[in-house]
């Protein structure tokens, strides 16, 4: 059943970024009218038992406010606010929902690795008709999230949905050796290994940014990125190129939004690591994550 004129927004503070999706669901779809991200990075400087720091922020709330007038302007009906990974770690967490409540009107939900995980599961694989989802990959900022079927599951409330608390940002200030980083990933990697799943299917600014960047997408072009298949070939090229220019110079990279220069080395890093883990020989990228998800949701 259409659900054509009511229109929705969700909206995700993440480690990295603070996005709006504003769309109508059509036939259970979700049809998108406005998308816009800032680069509010609420995580940075925070150390792990301690709380979210004073500008990052306030640089949250400032994209909230511009928010809450854009889901006021656009006439929307129902709206969902959650914040994922540094969040949900910080020790503040519960002042910072209220500061948000008081500042710009929104009531946040700080949702745990597991709905942040499923969210985005259904949000990716509802966009992508014609693929068997196995396994969506989610590399955020604080953590990466793997979601996939149990064996012997048809539904999506049968959903393995497993959050690992390393992501770009986090790498990018705590480096790890690569075995490290390996060790925090190896039990769910080898459950994955253990499904045979034919595709894995990525999400996340880290990897839509490698498919604009494997496209040399000067301007950035949605229906490029949804649904491209990147090869592990092509995202090993990318680590090594990216990683020996520094991070004046990865600002000139076509298709790297210059605002993700300091950690697109460590993202890629994750999933280069889990491509070669799993021998994995490519991934298909959605545009569509969390916040289609929410919106699903919503509808």
């Amino acid at each position: 059943m259409s659900q054509l004129g009511k229109t929705y927004a969700a909206i995700d503070i993440g480690t990295n970024s603070t996005r709006l999706l504003i769309a109508q669901v059509e036939d259970g779809k979700v049809r998108p009218k406005l998308a816009v991200l800032r680069m509010s990075r609420v995580g940075e400087g925070m150390v792990k038992g301690e709380g979210l720091q004073p500008e990052p922020v306030n640089r949250t709330i400032r994209a909230l406010q511009e928010f809450g007038h854009l889901i006021e302007r656009h006439g929307v009906t129902r709206w969902r606010v959650v914040a994922t990974s540094a969040v949900r770690e910080a020790s503040n967490a519960a002042e910072f929902a209220a500061r948000v409540r008081e500042e710009t009107g929104l009531r946040l939900d700080v949702i745990s690795g597991e709905e942040e995980a499923y969210l985005s599961y259904i949000g990716a694989c509802r966009a992508l008709p014609g693929i068997d989802c196995g396994v969506v990959l989610d590399i955020g900022g604080g953590s990466t999230e793997f979601t996939y079927r149990r064996p012997g599951g048809t539904h999506e409330k049968t959903l393995r949905c497993r959050s690992i608390p390393v992501g770009a940002v986090r790498l990018t200030e705590r480096p790890l050796l690569l075995s490290d980083l390996l060790a925090l990933m190896k039990e769910v990697l080898d459950e994955i290994k253990g499904l045979r799943v034919d595709n894995i299917i990525g999400v996340g600014g880290t990897i839509t940014t490698l498919a604009a960047v494997d496209q040399s997408l000067v301007t950035y072009e949605w229906e490029r990125v949804h649904g491209y298949c990147l090869s592990k070939a092509a995202i090993e090229r990318i680590l090594f190129s990216l990683a020996a220019k520094n991070t004046r110079e990865r600002r000139e990279v076509p298709g790297l939004q210059p605002e993700r220069a300091d950690i697109i080395v460590a993202g890629t890093t994750i999933l280069w690591a889990i491509l070669g883990y799993l021998a994995a020989p490519e991934i298909t990228v959605s545009e569509a994550d969390l916040l289609h998800g929410i919106i699903l949701e919503l509808s």
